[in-house]
C-alpha cells in the first residue's frame, strides 16, 4: 500500500493569518473583547453546570474545537486557517493574562500582626 502524504501550504502562513486576524477585527470588532464578553454570556447560560467562569481565552479553543470538527468532513482551506488563528489567539491572551500582575492581591495584602509599614 502507498502512502501519500499532503501537507498544509506553510508559504506565506504567516501572512494569511495576519490577513485574516485584520479582516475579522475590520468586521467584528477586537477580537480579545469580544472573547470576553462570550466568556461572559457562556458562563451565564451555563452558571448550573460551572464551578467557575469561563476564562476568555478558552473561548478561541473552543471555537478551534468546532473547526477541527468541521475539518474531519469536506476539506476547506479556511477551515484550517480559521482553526490555527483561533489557536495562535489563544496562546496569546492566555500568555498575556499569566503575565499579568495581580495588582489586587498586591494592593490588598494586609500586614500581618507585628509587621510595620
Amino acid at each position: 500500500m502507498r502512502t501519500i502524504q499532503v501537507k498544509m501550504p506553510k508559504k506565506d502562513l504567516n501572512k494569511r493569518l495576519v490577513q485574516l486576524e485584520q479582516s475579522r477585527e475590520d468586521d467584528y470588532g477586537s477580537f480579545n473583547r469580544n472573547m470576553k464578553k462570550i466568556a461572559a454570556a457562556w458562563s451565564i447560560l451555563l452558571d448550573p453546570y460551572l464551578k467557575s467562569d469561563i476564562p476568555a481565552h478558552v473561548v478561541p479553543l473552543m471555537y478551534a474545537q468546532a473547526k477541527l470538527i468541521r475539518a474531519t468532513h469536506k476539506f476547506k482551506e479556511d477551515t484550517y486557517d480559521d482553526a490555527l488563528a483561533y489557536i495562535v489567539q489563544s496562546h496569546d491572551m492566555h500568555k498575556e493574562k499569566s503575565e499579568e500582575i495581580d495588582t489586587d492581591e498586591l494592593l490588598g495584602m494586609e500586614a500581618k500582626s507585628g509587621t510595620q509599614w
